[in-house]
């Protein structure tokens, strides 16, 4: 798409089947719409249905098929034998946080002694620095394990090493073509890795590499004291939400209702979210306040939050998280109104920033602009000589290898397909927004510019008894990579319907079937759709006001228009 220039608008959804042949795949004697919906996931036999439903069952890998594990084992048993000082490098997101606390926890019953450090955003930036990995070397730290970061910090890595400190990395980020001279370098991602599953967090890692450990050392890990924020940092960092991913998420979630650590229940105080323990609040409700100190002044104020031993100390810190996120939220808004203004007809690649934009936000508001206007975006804060930018995708395009293609432009730079970031010389902006557009719109395809929304099956209302319910909301926990399940009914009546919200921007409505019922029905940022009698609904179900189901509508149009289902032709 070439030179179109296109305007910055936001296409109409395509509503499209995730897998036409679905019903040809679907179990028997399951309920009818949950064997559909399973089988448009891939899951198409009793086993996998076991599995999924019960992902504790499953055993997890062996942390050792890993690259690097066994090195790293026995390093670490070397340093708890001869008393080290071990450094705990981690990033300043929640899955940085949260994989240090859980280091920290999990090290300090096999006698380590241990200095935490996470760089500081603004002065510092991501990811290993040598003024940092000096510090540690001059405060007695001889080994370090990083935390989500190291995996392409060659240089620092080698600095480090001439300075008499080993690295450990434990990392789960695209991995370079060329590997730091660490000890270990763990990632799940490496093209040499036998391990079963290559999507888990940083914490994840973490979590496995502390297994490992315990395992070498005839120990049984802390499972129960961890595995809240194995949950919470796989939540928030937006890790799929399958295979061993799942499996952590739903333990975690156990484990907090069982009762919650002081941090997280100070949090879950202040976020007024005390009787609600979900993946949903974990993504939406915890994960911004603890990522907002990180974004608007240290992320070390997150970590004395998770290892508060009492809700009396950790409340103080709660409140002055939720007082940072309420600031993210305003200096959020005004940068994402001056986003786009600067970026109207940007055309397939959206390439912004400003000496204005807060270098802390930078990633939200990019994330922000590929969803509104489905295309990639990035989104930078203009310093003095260096601007420091971040990226966030859509499913077509593959950001890290597009910002990698540049590498050459830029200071540093990392991340996976869908997120990632970078540093880069004032005097080199233009040519890097020159290549990354040309090589979106070489690319590109109009239709990628479309937002999708996929549809799992088609289910009218009538179709929702009791038995197929319990079977869709056993999805949970649900998040990126296991969607809650999407349904279209086509026909459905309006029984009523009100715009709700400050603005209006919302709809409250009430959809009817051919039965009596009426559902209680939300459709969130639709308060202007175009309403009608009968309409064609794309819904998913959630737990509504008063614990009742009721339907989330995500898009809508009026029965006559009989919008069109992609690859419903081959469903038939």
């Amino acid at each position: 798409m070439k030179g179109t220039g296109a305007a910055l608008v936001r296409g109409r959804p395509r509503w499209k089947l995730r897998r036409p042949d679905a019903h040809r795949h679907a179990l028997p004697r399951y309920p009818a719409v949950v064997a559909r919906v399973l089988a448009a996931r891939g899951i198409t036999d009793r086993e996998a249905a076991r599995q999924f439903y019960r992902p504790g069952e499953t055993p997890p890998g062996d942390p050792f098929l890993l690259p690097g594990m066994a090195e790293a084992v026995a390093r670490t048993r070397q340093a708890l034998k001869e008393g080290e000082l071990i450094g705990l490098y981690g990033d300043f997101d929640v899955d940085g946080v949260t994989s240090v606390a859980v280091l920290e926890l999990g090290l300090r019953p096999l006698g380590a002694r241990t200095v935490r450090y996470i760089p500081d955003r603004f002065a510092e930036g991501y990811g290993l620095n040598t003024a940092a990995l000096e510090r540690l070397r001059g405060a007695g730290v001889s080994l370090l394990i990083t935390a989500d970061c190291g995996i392409t910090s060659v240089a620092e890595i080698a600095a480090a090493r001439r300075r008499g400190m080993d690295v450990i990395v434990l990392d789960h980020h695209t991995v370079p073509r060329e590997l730091p001279p660490a000890v270990a370098n763990i990632d799940p991602k490496r093209p040499d890795s036998a391990y079963p599953f290559d999507e888990l967090a940083a914490v994840g890692v973490s979590y496995r590499f502390l297994e490992a450990l315990y395992d070498a050392v005839g120990r049984e890990p802390p499972v129960e004291e961890l595995i809240d924020l194995v949950a919470l940092g796989t939540v928030v960092d937006v890790a799929p939400l399958v295979g061993e991913n799942r499996a952590f998420v739903r333990r975690g979630l156990d484990a907090m209702r069982r009762g919650l650590r002081p941090g997280l229940a100070a949090l879950a105080t202040v976020a007024g979210t005390a009787q609600r323990v979900d993946a949903e609040v974990l993504a939406y409700q915890w994960g911004p306040r603890l990522n907002a100190a990180g974004r608007l002044r240290h992320a070390r104020l997150a970590l004395e939050l998770l290892l508060a031993k009492r809700v009396e100390d950790a409340l103080p810190l709660a409140e002055e998280l939720d007082r940072l996120n309420r600031e993210r939220q305003r200096l959020t808004e005004e940068a994402m109104a001056l986003a786009e203004a600067l970026a109207d007809g940007e055309g397939p690649l959206l390439f912004v920033g400003h000496e204005s934009m807060h270098v802390g936000i930078v990633g939200i508001v990019a994330g922000k602009l590929a969803e509104k206007y489905c295309r990639p975006a990035i989104v930078f804060n203009r310093g003095e000589s260096e601007s420091r930018g971040s990226a966030r995708s859509i499913p077509a395009f593959d950001i890290v290898t597009a910002i990698g293609r540049a590498g050459d432009l830029l200071e540093r730079h990392g991340g996976h397909r869908a997120a990632a970031g970078f540093t880069v010389r004032n005097d080199r902006l233009p040519e890097l927004k020159r290549r990354l557009q040309a090589y979106a719109e070489d690319l590109l395809r109009p239709e990628d510019l479309r937002p999708v929304i996929e549809i799992d099956a088609e289910a009218h209302l009538d179709e929702l008894n009791p038995t197929e319910l319990k079977g869709l909301l056993a999805f949970e926990p649900c998040g990126y990579g296991n969607e809650r399940p999407v349904l279209l009914a086509r026909g459905v009546r309006v029984a009523d319907w009100r715009p709700v919200g400050s603005d209006g921007a919302h709809m409250r409505m009430k959809l009817k079937g051919d039965g009596a019922a009426a559902w209680p029905a939300i459709a969130f940022r639709q308060g202007n759709g175009p309403i009608a009698d009968e309409v064609d609904v794309v819904y998913t179900l959630r737990n509504g006001r008063e614990g009742l189901i009721e339907l989330e509508v995500l898009d809508f149009a009026p029965a006559a228009e009989r919008r069109p289902l992609e690859g419903a032709d081959l469903h038939g």
